[in-house]
């Protein structure tokens, strides 16, 4: 089971390094938004400040730098329980762009979303103490 979690921590962090840097290079070929134009729009606009491919914006670098950031924290398995939980808002945002306006490309985002949660269940011993009462 250690070899299982290990894949899985290890796994999930090359695959959030692997889409950070794309956030910066753009190596890979985007998602096919054919038929869904909210999708395209939605996603031409988080990553150049607009609707229209011009200036790149932040957003998508910021969204890539975190996604770094965590995948380092976790192919190192350095501040596990950290990394975690800031990937949470991203997974969840990954998730409900693919629910809402892009279904047929959702499988890769559940795939973060489902492991985040696993790897979250697994280290719920060191989240405890934000959930202890005060007497």
């Amino acid at each position: 089971m250690k070899l299982f979690h290990t894949i899985l921590y290890i796994g999930l962090g090359l695959m959030l390094l692997l889409f950070g840097f794309n956030k910066f290079i753009w190596f890979l070929q985007d998602f096919d938004f054919s038929g869904y134009p909210e999708a395209e729009h939605l996603f031409k606009t988080l990553r150049y400040s607009s609707h229209d491919e011009g200036p790149k914006g932040y957003l998508m670098h910021f969204v890539g730098g975190t996604e770094i950031l965590v995948g380092l924290l976790l192919v190192l398995r350095k501040w596990v329980p950290f990394a975690l939980v800031v990937l949470v808002p991203i997974s969840l945002n990954l998730v409900a762009f693919h629910l809402f306006v892009n279904l047929p490309n959702i499988g890769p985002a559940l795939l973060v979303a489902l492991v985040n949660g696993y790897l979250i269940y697994k280290n719920w011993n060191a989240y405890k103490p934000l959930f202890r009462q005060k007497t």
